[in-house]
C-alpha cells in the first residue's frame, strides 16, 4: 500500500474580512453605540429631573406645612399688597382689618398674631408673624421676642431653596366666622430648560381657634 494514498489531505482556505463586511460591521456598531448613548443620556436627564422634583417637593411641603401649622392657630389675619417691605411696630393685626381680599398678581404680605406669646410692658401679647411674596421668592419674618418691635425688610428670609423660582403666588382671605386663607403657588426648579420641573400647588388653611 502506498502510504501517500492512505493519507487524507484537507485543504483549508484562510480568508479575511472584505471591505464591504468591515463597512457593514462598523455601521452596525455605530448604530448600536448611538442608541446606547442616547438611552444613557435620557436616563441621566430623568435622574436630574427626579432630583429636581424631590427638591421641589421637600421644600414646598416644608414651607406649606410651616405656614399651615402657624396660621391655623393664629388670629387677626391681614393681607396687603402695599406694606411688603416692612411691618411697623404701630401696625397690629386686628379683626376690623380682616376682610375678603384676593391678590392674584404682584408682591403681597400676610401678617397675623401667632400663638407664640411674649410680654409688652408686663402685659401678655402674641408675637406677629409675617409671610411675603416678593415676586420670585417666598419669605418669612417675625417679631423677635418683643411685641412692640417692627418687622423690617431685612428680617425676612427665604423659606424655600433658592433653586426654586416662583412665577405666580396668589393669596386670598375669606373673612367668615372662622377665616380661611387660600394660597396658589406656581413656579419651577432647574436651570436648563429641559431639566426644569414646573409645579402648581394650592392649599387652604382654616382657622382652628377664635
Amino acid at each position: 500500500m502506498n502510504p501517500i494514498n492512505s493519507m487524507n489531505y484537507k485543504i483549508t482556505s484562510n480568508r479575511g474580512f472584505t471591505l464591504i463586511e468591515m463597512i457593514v460591521s462598523l455601521a452596525l456598531f455605530t448604530v448600536v453605540a448611538v442608541v446606547s448613548i442616547g438611552a444613557l443620556l435620557k436616563i441621566m436627564d430623568a435622574n436630574k429631573k427626579s432630583i429636581s422634583l424631590k427638591t421641589v417637593t421637600n421644600n414646598i411641603n416644608f414651607a406649606l406645612e410651616s405656614m399651615t401649622r402657624e396660621m391655623r392657630v393664629g388670629t387677626k389675619y391681614y393681607i396687603d399688597s402695599n406694606i411688603v417691605n416692612a411691618i411697623p411696630s404701630s401696625y397690629t393685626p386686628t379683626e376690623s382689618g380682616l376682610r375678603d381680599i384676593s391678590i392674584t398678581s404682584g408682591p403681597w404680605v400676610i401678617a397675623f398674631n401667632s400663638s407664640k406669646t411674649s410680654t409688652s410692658n408686663g402685659v401678655p401679647c402674641n408675637l406677629v408673624y409675617a409671610y411675603r411674596y416678593t415676586g420670585t421668592r417666598l419669605q418669612k419674618a417675625q417679631q423677635s421676642g418683643n411685641c412692640n418691635s417692627s418687622i423690617i425688610s431685612s428680617d425676612f428670609s427665604d423659606i424655600v431653596s433658592t433653586d426654586i423660582v416662583f412665577t405666580n403666588a396668589q393669596a386670598r382671605i375669606d373673612a367668615r366666622l372662622k377665616p380661611r386663607i387660600e394660597f396658589l403657588f406656581g413656579g419651577y426648579s432647574g436651570i436648563k430648560e429641559k431639566e426644569k420641573i414646573f409645579f402648581n400647588i394650592q392649599t387652604k388653611i382654616n382657622q382652628r381657634i377664635q
